[in-house]
């Protein structure tokens, strides 16, 4: 295998798929999402319950209500649940609705309306952590 050294470019111009990162420099992009293989940037949010959400991952039940709402105008690409949280990381869409009186109806209308979302926040995406 030939091997050659790179004396020019930089890996944000080849990999970035979306334009909110300015890449012309890499302090530019920085801590920023750098999406690779995804049709859109990225986002990641939590959904944070008052009530637990690990028991609620089957067929028609919290989680999956949450995230056929989600899917409706988001394409979801990971998620993760834990005890009162869902972790969903999403390609970039319909984010604006993505409110907590919306998930609390989407909730109530599945029959869970005692299972209320207390917070949504915009999580950012860590795949190291120190």
């Amino acid at each position: 295998m030939a091997v050659f050294t790179r004396t020019n470019g930089n890996a944000q111009l080849v990999v970035s798929v979306g334009n909110v990162v300015s890449v012309s420099t890499e302090a530019a992009s920085a801590g920023q999402i750098i999406a690779t293989g995804i049709g859109k940037p990225i986002i990641c949010k939590s959904f944070t319950a008052n009530a637990t959400m690990a028991t609620q991952m089957g067929t028609n039940e919290a989680v999956e209500i949450l995230l056929r709402w989600i899917g409706g105008t988001n394409t979801v690409i990971a998620y993760q649940v834990n005890t009162t949280q869902l972790s969903v990381m999403m390609e970039d869409g319909d984010v604006a609705g993505l409110d907590q009186t919306n998930a609390n109806a989407n909730l109530s209308a599945g029959g869970y309306g005692n299972l209320v979302i207390s917070s949504i926040a915009d999580t950012g995406f860590k795949l190291a952590t120190s």
